[in-house]
């Protein structure tokens, strides 16, 4: 994954906030919502690890 901008990771985080109430435990791995709220949150995951790791 290339570098990602603050701008990236703040509009990650406002769509995670979006897709969860359309996507839970129960939504197939395969529906729209999953797919792009684990691209989203792989997105986030990056970046803080990037920026705010863990010591």
């Amino acid at each position: 994954m290339e570098k990602i901008t603050k701008e990236l990771y703040e509009f990650a985080q406002s769509r995670i906030e979006e897709l969860l109430p359309l996507a839970d435990e129960n939504t197939l791995a395969n529906n729209k919502y999953t797919v792009e709220l684990i691209t989203m949150s792989d997105i986030v995951i990056a970046y803080e690890k990037e920026h705010y790791p863990m010591i």
